[in-house]
C-alpha cells in the first residue's frame, strides 16, 4: 500500500482513491493481526478462549437453548447469541465451536468497523488515527461484541447530532429517511451490546439539546421521532426486556477494579484474571500518571480549539454523563452491596479521552495551518507557492507512523492472549488448550499427561493430579 501511495503521489485523483484503501488496509491490519493470535493461540482446540467457563460457558450454554428451542434471558442482548447458535446450525459445528469462530472475527473485524464507523464524521487519516489511539486499547478477543459497539456508537451520535444541527435546511423527505436511517443503526448497535447506551445516555441527551435546531423544532423533532421509531422497530424485544428487569438484575461482582475510589482512573484493565499488582498504577504528579496528565492536557485543548464543534460537544457529554452515573452507582455500592457494571464506564471515559485526544491533534493543527498561511499571504491576497498545501506527502508520512504503530499494537496485544499459566491473560487461551473438548477429546497440545476434565479442576490447581512419588499439588492461582 505504501509503495502504491508512492507511485500515485503525483496523480491527486488515483491517489485520493490509493490513500483511502491505504488507510482502510492499515485499520484491518491492525485488528487482523491480534486475530491471528487468537488463531495461533487456540490452535489444536476446538474451544474458544476460556472453553466454557466463565462468560464463554454462559454464552455457549445460551446458544445450545437457541438451537434447542428454549427461550433466553430478553434482557441480554440477542444478536451475539442467535449469530452463534445459527452458525453453528449452518455449519454443524457445536456451539462451542461457533463460540470460537465468532471471538476470531470479531477480533479481526474490529478495525474495519471501527474505521468505518468514523469515516462519517471524519476524514480517511483521522478516522485511522482514532481506531489506533482511542479504539485499539480497548479490543479484547475474548469478547470482542462488547467495545466494538462503544467505539461505533460515539461516531454514530456525533453523526446524528451534526444532522440534527443542520435540520433546519434539510427537506422532511431527506430528514426522515436519515432519522430512519440512524435509528436502524442504533438499533442494530443495542442488539448487539446495549450496556453502553446507559452510560452514554445523559451525555447524549445533553448533546441533543445543545444542538437542537430550536428556530426549526419540528424538522428537530421529526428527525428524532424517525430516529426513536427505528431503534424501537429493531431493538424492540430486548429494549423491553431490559425495562421489564429493571430492579430486579443485580451485579454483585466485586473484583480489584471495584475497591479503589471510583473519582480517579488510570486506564482501562479490564476484569480479566491476571497479576494487576498496585490499581490504580502509582502515578509520578500527586499520585497520577503522566498519561492520564497527557490526557487532560488534551481535553483542555480539544475544548480550547474546538469548543463549538459538535464531534468535541458529543464527546466531551459522553464523557461527563458517565462520569457522573459513576460517581452516582459508587456512592451507592456500600449500601446496596451491589457493582452494576459501573467500572465498565472506565472503558467510555477513556475512549472519550483518547478520542478528544486525537480531535484536539485535528483541529489545533487546523488553526496552526490556518494562521500560518494567513501570516504567508502576499500583499495582493494570493498564497505563495512554497506555502501551498502538499496532500500527498502528509499522507504518506502519517501512514508510514500509522504501520508501525498498528503492527507493534496488533503484536503487543496478540501476544498477550497466547496460552501461558503466569498470572496473565494468557489463562484463558491456557484453559482452553487443556481442557477435555466437546467429543470427550484431549487439545492437541494438553501435554503427554493429557488434558483436566473440566476447567473448575484446571483452575483450582487439581491438575495435573499427584504423582506417585509427590503428593503435593500445584496451588490454586489466586
Amino acid at each position: 500500500m505504501l509503495v502504491a501511495c508512492i507511485a500515485t503521489a503525483r496523480f491527486p485523483r488515483v491517489f485520493a482513491v490509493v490513500g483511502r484503501v491505504a488507510c482502510a488496509a492499515v485499520a484491518g491490519l491492525a485488528t487482523g493481526l491480534v486475530a491471528g493470535g487468537v488463531v495461533l493461540a487456540l490452535h489444536g482446540t476446538t474451544w474458544g478462549l476460556f472453553a466454557n467457563w466463565g462468560d464463554s460457558g454462559q454464552l455457549i450454554r445460551w446458544a445450545d437453548d437457541i438451537v434447542a428451542g428454549r427461550p433466553v434471558p430478553p434482557d441480554y442482548p440477542p444478536a451475539v447469541l442467535h449469530l452463534i447458535a445459527r452458525w453453528a446450525e449452518l455449519t454443524g459445528d457445536s456451539t462451542a465451536g461457533a463460540l470460537r469462530t465468532s471471538q476470531v472475527l470479531g477480533t479481526a473485524l474490529f478495525g474495519p468497523l471501527a474505521y468505518l464507523s468514523w469515516r462519517l464524521v471524519l476524514t480517511p487519516v483521522w478516522a485511522l488515527a482514532v481506531t489506533l489511539v482511542a479504539a485499539m486499547p480497548l479490543l479484547e478477543p475474548y469478547k470482542p461484541y462488547t467495545t466494538v459497539v462503544l467505539v461505533a456508537l460515539v461516531p454514530l451520535l456525533i453523526a446524528f447530532a451534526q444532522l440534527l444541527h443542520r435540520a433546519a435546511g434539510q427537506t422532511w423527505i431527506r430528514l426522515a429517511f436519515a432519522g430512519a436511517a440512524a435509528g436502524v443503526l442504533l438499533g442494530v448497535l443495542f442488539n448487539v451490546y446495549s450496556g453502553w447506551f446507559l452510560w452514554s445516555a445523559p451525555g447524549a441527551l445533553v448533546a441533543v439539546l445543545v444542538r437542537f435546531p430550536w428556530r426549526a423544532p419540528l424538522r428537530g423533532l421529526t428527525l428524532l421521532a424517525t430516529a426513536l421509531a427505528g431503534l424501537v422497530a429493531i431493538a424492540w424485544p430486548h429494549l423491553f426486556g431490559l425495562i421489564a428487569a429493571a430492579g430486579t438484575v443485580q451485579d454483585r461482582y466485586f473484583y480489584f477494579d471495584t475497591a479503589v475510589e471510583p473519582a480517579y482512573i488510570a486506564m482501562w484493565r479490564n476484569d480479566l484474571p491476571g497479576d494487576v499488582g498496585p490499581w490504580p498504577p502509582p502515578g509520578e504528579l500527586a499520585g497520577v500518571g503522566v498519561f492520564t496528565v497527557l490526557l487532560v492536557a488534551a481535553l483542555g485543548v480539544a475544548v480550547a480549539v474546538g469548543a463549538r464543534r459538535t464531534a468535541v460537544i458529543t464527546a466531551g457529554a459522553l464523557l461527563a454523563g458517565a462520569w457522573v452515573l459513576r460517581l452516582a452507582i459508587a456512592s451507592q455500592m456500600y449500601d446496596t452491596q451491589t457493582v452494576q457494571l459501573y467500572p465498565r464506564t472506565t472503558a467510555e471515559i477513556l475512549f472519550c479521552l483518547l478520542v478528544l485526544a486525537v480531535l484536539a491533534a485535528r483541529y489545533g493543527g487546523q488553526r496552526l495551518q490556518d494562521a500560518w498561511r494567513a501570516h504567508a499571504v502576499t500583499a495582493n491576497g494570493h498564497v505563495p507557492r512554497n506555502v501551498a498545501p502538499v496532500h500527498a506527502a502528509p499522507i504518506i508520512g502519517a501512514l508510514c507512523a500509522a504501520l508501525l504503530l498498528a503492527l507493534s499494537m496488533g503484536s503487543a496485544t496478540a501476544d498477550r492472549y497466547l496460552p501461558r499459566n503466569d498470572k496473565s491473560v494468557g489463562l484463558l487461551a491456557y484453559v482452553a488448550q487443556n481442557v477435555r473438548e466437546p467429543d470427550g477429546t484431549c487439545p492437541a497440545y494438553s501435554g503427554p499427561i493429557g488434558c483436566a476434565p473440566d476447567p473448575g479442576t484446571l483452575l483450582r490447581g487439581e491438575w495435573p493430579p499427584p504423582s506417585p512419588g509427590n503428593t503435593t499439588q500445584q496451588p490454586p492461582p489466586p
